[in-house]
């Protein structure tokens, strides 16, 4: 079962080298600023490496990358004047991504996930490039990455390889400028890439897991939060808890399904509106009496991809990896680099928060359909000049089309690349961008509900919602108010959006129920 939450805003400082680097440490550097330090351990390590490979480079072995060319021109000798220059060139030629930049914190997450893979020890880079990149980062320095030409990694790396020998651009407070200028305002200098080091900057799976760290992140902030979502919902439409029963639930032992119906029951106890309508329907619709059954399956994927996840941040990931054999070593040609552990997670991951934003929007349509809801016509207090929140449900109409198309699998492609020495790929990198924009959709169509259901508990009255919805509703409308007369909606979803994915929806539950497991 999943760990609990930890807020990843709550984490100021990230040391690499000394324990396992978690989604929420990815998630502090990129988001929140927590700073970067590198730890002796992790010096050492990148130490202990990088002089294998100078004397893999003296010795002049036939080692991929290291005294040969690269890709396809893996079988051509590189004179020993000429290595340096390799490296620079391949790092160079890489940076070919296209169109708008990815999200500063995309690229954030990447450079934090370099420095971790990157020292392990396995990869044979120096510290040089990985104190820069360390150095940017806690410097607010972040490579312009455009968004669009990955088919799992090598072309996004590029663009920050090359902001490390001082090419390319920059984003800082001043907006995108070349990076050598930059650098020097920050006291930083440029590296020079020795032997390996620029083929290990654009090998790994930095993009993919970069991006699914954040998606995956948001994605389980999201299911935890439609939990409460649709406890709201279940208790203004007058729902049954026959179908939480835990003797239901038993019958049918996936565990996910188990505690989200327990989830439910916690936060609706002490509900004047679930006593005074007890038996009040036979039975409910589906979106209501299977909440434990889609959330507990979306959330057993989302779970599963976070133990994926966790191994990916913290496994060597570069080809070749460097490993230690009776006090010498040995370079090992593998694919290690490849992203389909995470890729086709973050694909499942996908279609799991499709799963959860179309049964939210079942719930928004039924807060605002008369004909189900025995509540007033759009949650509109004098209809017919006034629309109320009949909108908002088209948005969210719109909302889960949209995540229906990103939850198509991106794994299930294939490129064909490097005179077809590179005859499969991942795409990886798809599907990652795919979970992270699904996540942050999914936001809005639990803030929709939110914002509905907290408007059918203001028709109650004297009758007392359960302590915990109530909390979450007087969390609401410190900043969203009853919508009395029509207004522009969209800075109230927005809102509540910011709520959800801050965790300030969660804390407001847990305030009464203590935390609930995913």
């Amino acid at each position: 079962m999943a760990k609990n939450w930890k807020k990843a805003s709550s984490i100021e400082e990230v040391r690499l080298g000394e324990k396992p680097l978690s989604i929420e440490d990815v998630v502090a550097v990129a988001r929140h600023g927590a700073r970067v330090e590198l730890s002796p351990p992790y010096v050492e390590r990148v130490k202990r490496g990088r002089a294998h490979v100078e004397r893999f480079a003296e010795e002049e072995r036939a080692l991929y990358g290291i005294t040969t060319g690269l890709g396809e021109n893996w079988n051509r000798y590189i004179a020993r004047e000429e290595r340096d220059r390799i490296q620079r060139n391949h790092v160079l030629s890489h940076a070919c991504s296209v169109g708008e930049p990815l999200e500063e914190e995309c690229v954030r997450a990447m450079m934090v996930v370099m420095l971790q893979h990157f020292g392990t020890g396995h990869t044979g880079m120096g510290l040089a490039p990985l104190r820069l990149l360390a150095a940017m980062l806690n410097g607010s320095v972040t490579p312009f990455v455009p968004a669009h030409g990955s088919v799992g990694y090598i072309c996004h790396e590029g663009h920050i390889g090359c902001a490390l020998i001082g090419e390319g651009f920059v984003l800082d407070g001043k907006g995108r400028r070349k990076a050598a200028e930059a650098l020097a305002e920050k006291g930083l200098e440029p590296v020079t890439l020795a032997s390996k080091e620029g083929l290990t900057l654009v090998s790994g799976t930095t993009t993919v897991t970069a991006l699914a760290a954040l998606g995956l992140y948001d994605a389980l902030v999201g299911a935890r939060t439609a939990d409460i979502a649709g406890a709201l919902s279940l208790e203004v439409l007058k729902g049954t808890l026959m179908a939480f029963d835990e003797r239901v639930h038993g019958l049918r032992p996936h565990p996910y399904q188990a505690t989200t119906a327990s989830n439910v029951r916690k936060l609706l106890e002490g509900s004047e509106i679930v006593a005074r309508y007890r038996g009040h329907r036979v039975q409910d619709a589906l979106s209501l009496r299977c909440i434990p059954q889609l959330h507990g399956a979306a959330k057993q994927l989302l779970d599963d991809m976070a133990r994926t996840l966790d191994i990916e941040l913290n496994a060597s990931v570069d080809n070749p990896l460097i490993v230690e054999v009776d006090g010498g070593a040995e370079a090992l040609m593998a694919c290690n680099a490849d992203g389909s552990y995470v890729g086709m997670a973050a694909d499942g991951a996908a279609i799991a928060l499709a799963g959860l934003a179309k049964m939210a929007e079942r719930r928004i349509d039924r807060l605002v359909n008369r004909h189900v809801s025995e509540l007033p016509p759009f949650l509109c207090v004098d209809p017919g000049v006034n629309n109320g929140l009949m909108i908002p449900q088209y948005a969210a109409a719109g909302l889960v089309g949209e995540m229906r198309l990103l939850a198509h699998p991106a794994t299930v492609d294939n490129g064909f690349t490097c005179a077809n020495q590179e005859d499969y790929t991942s795409m990886g990198a798809g599907a990652a961008v795919k979970l992270y924009r699904s996540a942050r959709l999914l936001r809005y169509i639990l803030a929709i509900e939110l914002l509905d259901a907290c408007q059918a508990q203001d028709f109650y009255g004297d009758l007392r919602a359960a302590p915990a919805t109530a909390a979450v509703r007087d969390r609401i409308r410190r900043d969203v108010p009853f919508v009395g007369q029509d207004v522009m909606m969209e800075p109230l979803i927005e809102a509540i959006a910011v709520m959800v994915g801050g965790g300030e929806i969660l804390e407001a539950a847990w305030s009464v129920t203590g935390e609930l497991p995913l």
